[in-house]
């Protein structure tokens, strides 16, 4: 039952509400009753209830300056409720910013009351939970890191549930491969699956021993403490070396999942109170994922074997990969791709390592693709390859997620080539419109736009479908239309302001053009 305390200077109000509601019914029991405020002051801090309901005009102090002095003083946990006979917009306002949890106005409706009681009892109970899961968390966590005094670890044994008197091993499992079960409604049902399962494997060997998620700032790993005692287990079943055990999990969870799951066991097994060594080793037995990825179950005798490699590589090998991307050489840059992921398996980088690899990779990406005035953020794959570590994945998972990144930020380079070129395309065509009246050519062109004349020659005519030369001549033979039209000017005149030296020239290419020599088109526009 929580507890509650009436606050109402109403003696006949507090004894009608006490009646009112079965309280039993709804979890609560009145503890105590005060009729102003600066006495429910009091009994609040002596008393601790869950609830205090409270009226808002009282002598002394009032309903709204008891909640206010009551947070003040530090107290978030204390819900309070208002029943009142005014309606005061205001009053409510207040009581919300105090975050009081209902304002219910006289005369009380009994029902109305009684469904609020049991919603706020079904919070308050939820929020005990919590607090109480948070307690046993921080507990075990002092426990495991061998921050517990001899003295608090009986205190902590019996918070958690784990019996003094026995051995215990440390196991670590994962899901690996999820890409945001944050947000994918299909990941999240896997990973409950997935806890459920790790619940059912751990009861099998430890009836009433509940794994913890101890690795809150990774999504889908859990870590428990595994009793290896004789006595603790059903009878019939020889306890099992921690290594063995962890095949025999991991064996079966990896048939029941499509992702793949590791498992990672600590040294040997100690008793409770030395149980930090089983933890820690445990926890270094995972840095060994990436030197030994074919591998589903890693134990910390085996691993501790080979010796973890923080180095990195060299820096023409992060150049051929860049370049290779920046030129769209897809079969080359996978190839630069698989060759990097072979290396941290042979040469068993550890995962601080890989992080640092990928990190370089990626941020030398994102700068080619500045570079080219593109916007990294267009890229559907840079969030998945940046965050990779807040949720465990293999060493395959990841380089999928790395070769999806590179083939897009590929693309995306050819499209900003692509306009850049396109851009630099529509300039020249811009210049020619401007000076097509002087001695320009194709040749010239292209050294003034750091161009090869026979590559701009091919882009022109892909560009405008048309050739160099032919562009020019018709711009020529359309600006010399205007002034013959327009203008006075002699034949040879005209020739020279659209960029002919040589008149005669002029007349056969402008006849080529129009089928008529300039001074026939000249004579057919007069005599309209």
């Amino acid at each position: 039952m929580y507890k509650v305390i009436l606050v109402e200077d109403e003696i006949f109000a507090r004894q009608g509400l006490r009646n009112l509601i079965d309280w039993n019914s709804c979890g609560y029991e009145v503890v105590e009753e005060a009729d102003n405020g600066e006495e429910a002051l009091g009994l609040i801090e002596q008393i601790k209830p869950e609830l205090v309901i409270t009226d808002i005009r009282m002598p002394v102090l009032d309903g709204l300056g008891l909640i206010q002095t009551v947070r003040d003083a530090g107290d978030a946990e204390t819900k309070f409720m208002i029943i009142s006979g005014y309606g005061d917009f205001q009053y409510a306002q207040k009581a919300i910013k105090f975050g009081v949890k209902d304002f219910i106005l006289k005369p009380i409706d009994e029902q109305e009351l009684s469904d609020s009681l049991s919603r706020l009892s079904a919070e308050i109970g939820k929020e005990k939970q919590k607090r109480s899961a948070g307690q046993e968390q921080k507990a075990l966590t002092k426990l495991l890191r061998g921050e517990a005094a001899p003295e608090e670890v009986e205190e902590i044994a019996r918070m958690v549930a784990l019996p003094t008197d026995r051995h215990y091993g440390y196991l670590i499992a994962e899901m690996n491969d999820l890409v945001n079960p944050l947000k994918r409604d299909a990941e999240a049902k896997q990973l409950r699956a997935f806890r459920h399962a790790i619940i059912e494997e751990v009861a099998a060997w430890n009836p009433g021993i509940q794994p913890f998620h101890l690795h809150e700032h990774r999504v889908g790993v859990y870590s428990f403490p595994v009793c290896l005692d004789p006595a603790a287990l059903p009878v019939g079943l020889r306890p099992p070396a921690l290594e063995e055990m962890a095949a025999r999990i991991g064996a079966r969870l990896n048939v029941r999942f499509e992702q793949p799951i590791y498992l990672y066991a600590g040294d040997g097994v100690q008793p409770l109170a030395a149980i930090n060594h089983c933890y820690l080793t445990a926890i270094e037995t995972m840095q060994y994922k990436y030197a030994a990825p074919d591998l589903r179950t890693l134990t910390y005798g085996q691993m501790t074997k080979q010796p973890l490699r923080y180095i990195e590589f060299e820096a023409g090998i992060y150049a051929n990969l860049l370049e290779q991307m920046e030129e769209g050489n897809r079969e080359a840059m996978l190839e630069a791709v698989d060759s990097i992921f072979a290396e941290i398996q042979h040469r068993a980088f550890a995962p601080e390592a890989v992080h640092n690899v990928i990190a370089r990779l990626v941020f030398g990406v994102i700068g080619s693709i500045s570079a080219m005035q593109g916007d990294e953020r267009e890229l559907h794959s840079l969030e998945a390859v940046l965050q990779w570590r807040n949720y465990p994945v293999t060493l395959q998972g990841l380089q999928e997620r790395f070769r999806h990144f590179i083939e897009e930020s590929a693309e995306m380079a050819v499209r900003l080539r692509r306009n850049y070129v396109k851009g630099d395309i529509m300039k020249i065509k811009s210049y020619i419109e401007r000076h097509y009246n002087e001695d320009i050519s194709l040749k010239s062109i292209a050294a003034r736009f750091f161009m090869n004349p026979v590559y701009l020659g091919q882009l022109f005519k892909k560009t405008f479908g048309v050739y160099f030369n032919d562009f020019l001549l018709q711009i020529r033979v359309d600006n010399a239309k205007r002034l013959l039209r327009q203008t006075e000017l002699r034949v040879y005149e005209v020739a020279r302001h659209v960029g002919f030296d040589n008149a005669d020239y002029f007349v056969c290419k402008f006849e080529k053009v129009e089928g008529r020599t300039p001074t026939a088109y000249r004579n057919q526009i007069s005599s309209k």
